[in-house]
Parts: C-alpha cells; sequence; structure tokens
C-alpha cells in the first residue's frame, strides 16, 4: 500500500461510521499511528457505547497483495478506531476482515452499534453446519 500518510473520510448513518481511509502505508505499525492521527484530528462522533461490530475491506493494489496479513490489519485498525468510535476494545463482539486486490490501496473500515450483545453459542461439532 504506498508510504503517504493517508486521506480519511468519515461517513455516518443512522448510528453506524464509515472511515475510509487512502494511501495507507504497508507498515503495520506505521498504518496504527497514521490512522490514528488521522481519526482524532478529523471525526466528531459520539463513541458507541454498547457492543459494536466491525467490518474492515482492505482493496490492495496487484503489485502490494501480500503487503498485509488480514489479522494485523484488524489489529491496527481496531487499535486507531478505539475512543473514537467505541470507549474500550472490549465492545467488539463481531469482526470481520476481507483483503482483497483492487483498483487502489484503500481500507474501509465500518463501525454499528449493535441493540445487544451477541447470543451465546454451544460450542460444538454443530458450528460446521450454521
Amino acid at each position: 500500500m504506498g508510504s503517504g500518510a493517508g486521506k480519511l473520510k468519515v461517513f455516518t448513518e443512522r448510528g453506524a461510521s464509515l472511515v475510509v481511509f487512502d494511501a495507507a502505508t504497508t507498515q503495520t505499525r506505521a498504518l496504527k499511528k497514521i490512522m490514528a492521527a488521522a481519526v482524532r484530528s478529523g471525526t466528531k462522533v459520539r463513541p458507541a457505547r454498547g457492543p459494536v461490530e466491525v467490518r474492515i475491506w482492505t482493496s490492495v493494489l496487484a503489485e502490494k497483495a501480500g503487503a498485509h496479513d488480514v489479522d494485523n490489519i484488524a489489529k491496527a485498525v481496531l487499535d486507531a478506531l478505539w475512543g473514537v468510535f467505541y470507549l474500550d476494545d472490549r465492545q467488539v463482539v463481531r469482526l470481520i476482515s476481507e483483503r482483497f486486490e483492487g483498483h487502489a490501496n484503500r481500507i474501509a473500515v465500518r463501525v454499528t452499534p449493535l441493540d445487544a450483545p451477541v447470543a451465546p453459542v454451544e460450542l460444538t461439532e454443530a458450528l460446521l453446519l450454521a
């Protein structure tokens, strides 16, 4: 994903927020710092107080397709959004992170407050059929 400082756009609707971050760096530590600084300086939202779902889409150019691991992107993004979109990372009860080859180096993150905590699930082989 380039080495630029990145460009941030934030959209909100019906309590959910969408953060679009362009020109992100390939260095995960730098990504976290750059994204956190951009979010904190340019975002005016009220943090969620209850459980939230976070969905992350990462678009990378073909020549950078192996630059980030999905789990490293997720950790950097969650750390960068903490304190702005939610008060405590324990509020994140559902996380989906996807990486794909696209036409731009871009990360989009949707934070959606949930009406209730995630319901308990039996942790058995039945999950294979869920």
